[in-house]
């Protein structure tokens, strides 16, 4: 029942972290899989290993805050495999710094990969999907687009504005047959997140998760997925917290 046989996915940011996960994933259900990423040769690799196992796979170096790279990997994934039917968008950079010490150049940095970088590639997959009459677009907002967070000055609003930014493109979208979505991951075990969360900002964490663990990038994996199915064409719009209860919870007694 659960299948996406002969349809095309991009994954941005599919070289490694949740992309990874999630290329991984799709190629498993029968997708054909693009990984677009910045990291050449990490990028390389993950193509060749779907190859390997029998999937359709091509890699395509992409800046995704650059208009020209968006466009260019619609049309190379067109060009290979024909017909493009879900855009994983989960491209990303991270930071924890106070707004105090956040340089107008951290801002723009973060500002121009994560939010811009969320129109560009959205905004070119959508005017493939929207002429086609179909696609599923799932894209990377974060618990600290919802919800304040030390050090989450630039990195927080560019992922609040990733959520904005999904539901009026749900909302254009809605009667062309393409679903737009985007999840919230809490703090997940990938190589970004050991890099920005030292242990008092794992301590922290940790006092807030109802779970009381991280969660692994094969469970928001498996949330995006499941939004990029022909079964899930009833929702759009919406924010998926993948967070082991962050969202939800206020305080929390242990034992």
């Amino acid at each position: 029942m659960f299948t996406l046989d002969g349809q095309t996915a991009i994954v941005t940011g599919g070289a490694s972290g949740i992309g990874l996960a999630t290329a991984r994933m799709l190629a498993g259900m029968g997708a054909n899989v693009v990984i677009a990423d910045c990291n050449e040769e990490a990028g390389h690799q993950v193509a060749e290993g779907l190859a390997k196992g029998g999937t359709g796979s091509l890699f395509v170096r992409t800046d995704v805050s650059e208009p020209g790279d968006a466009h260019a990997l619609m049309t190379a994934a067109a060009s290979c495999f024909g017909s493009l039917e879900i855009l994983m968008h989960f491209a990303g950079i991270g930071m924890e710094r106070p707004a105090l010490d956040t340089t107008i150049e951290d801002w723009n940095r973060i500002i121009a990969v994560n939010l811009t970088g969320s129109f560009l590639v959205m905004r070119a997959a959508g005017s493939v999907m929207v002429e086609a009459g179909y696609g599923r677009i799932v894209s990377m907002s974060s618990t600290a687009g919802e919800r304040g967070g030390t050090g989450r000055a630039a990195y927080g609003a560019s992922k609040g504005g990733v959520a904005a930014l999904t539901r009026v493109m749900a909302l254009e979208w809605a009667g062309s047959g393409v679903t737009v979505n985007t999840l919230a991951p809490g703090a997940t075990d990938t190589a970004l997140v050991q890099k920005m969360h030292d242990s008092e900002t794992r301590r922290a964490y940790l006092q807030g998760i109802p779970m009381d663990r991280y969660g692994v990038p094969e469970e928001v994996a498996a949330a995006a997925v499941y939004l990029a199915l022909p079964q899930s064409g009833y929702i759009t719009g919406v924010t998926l917290p993948v967070d082991g209860g962050f969202m939800s919870s206020g305080v929390i007694k242990r034992g």
